[in-house]
């Protein structure tokens, strides 16, 4: 529970401005889904300043977390869907940017599922040690209406 609150403590209480969401799949709790500033850390925006993607950007965290759920396609609809939400209710984005590391290829095939094109291959300088390796970066932009 210690790991719990320290990790979504702040979200919880508001004090981090990171936005997490239940997945929800006949009403059972799946996975969470969970979006973020750039401009809200600049550290993570100094980190993830490589590739072509437009500033002001947004971050992507998601996952599917009951087992038996994985692998089943779901991951592709489900951001898709989520960054199709979020066009409207932040005007002044300009793209998604998510780092994933090379080596989870269902990861990387759900976000091109949901629109996402690789922008950058490389190592990544992070103190994060979750970005410890060879990480592909994915964009997608916002639509030109």
């Amino acid at each position: 529970m210690a790991d719990v609150e320290a990790d979504f403590g702040p979200v919880v209480d508001g004090t981090d401005p990171t936005e997490v969401f239940v997945i929800e799949e006949d009403g059972q709790g799946i996975g969470i889904i969970q979006r973020y500033r750039f401009d809200d850390d600049p550290e993570w925006n100094r980190v993830m300043a490589v590739g072509s993607a437009p500033r002001p950007a947004m971050g992507l965290d998601y996952l599917i977390g009951v087992e038996d759920r994985t692998g089943k396609g779901l991951g592709g609809p489900i951001i898709a869907e989520f960054v199709d939400g979020t066009w409207d209710r932040s005007p002044d984005i300009g793209a998604f940017v998510v780092d994933v590391h090379q080596a989870n290829y269902r990861s990387w095939r759900a976000l091109e599922k949901a629109g996402f094109r690789r922008d950058w291959s490389g190592t990544i300088q992070s103190d994060d040690p979750s970005d410890e390796g060879p990480q592909h970066v994915y964009i997608r932009l916002r639509p030109t209406r």
